[in-house]
């Protein structure tokens, strides 16, 4: 009986997944084939099953690696312009605890297409920074205090 296979996408995000332990453990490209015929007898990790991917994951967070995927990586690859504004973005959504979905879901709203970051022009993330700076002032503005609304110092 053959196992069903996992969806497309879970697979780009165990390979994704795979290539960002590579890199964050140092390993060098003959290291990492070798690695790779050790666990699962494959010189590339596109040539790996689902539960062989599963496999060489464990093994590289053994060995340290988060195994976790940075979603904001592309931003060393944006054209330098676009740069500041990208990281801005980036951490305006990080002190809001939300992921780079969150602000492509705020560019809908404001442009009406549904774009990736990645291909956003200036003024486009210009607009996005301004609206998620804006949103993370309202909440911070209208957030409980951190103890409750209670006077600890006050006694009656």
């Amino acid at each position: 009986m053959t196992m069903p296979a996992k969806p497309k996408s879970a697979r780009n995000s165990e390979l994704a997944a795979i290539h960002c332990a590579k890199k964050e453990l140092g390993l060098d490209d003959e290291t990492y084939r070798d690695m790779l015929w050790t666990i699962a007898r494959v010189r590339s990790a596109g040539d790996l099953g689902w539960t062989d991917r599963k496999r060489v994951l464990d093994h590289l967070k053994s060995r340290g690696a988060s195994g976790k995927t940075n979603e904001w990586s592309f931003i060393e690859r944006a054209a330098e312009d676009r740069k500041p504004l990208l990281r801005k973005i980036c951490a305006v959504c990080r002190a809001m605890k939300v992921g780079k979905r969150y602000a492509e879901g705020v560019a809908l709203t404001q442009h009406g297409v549904a774009r990736r970051l990645e291909m956003m022009d200036y003024s486009e993330l210009w607009k996005l920074a301004g609206a998620l700076s804006r949103t993370q002032m309202f909440k911070a503005k209208n957030a409980p205090p951190p103890d409750g609304g209670i006077d600890q110092g006050k006694r009656s």
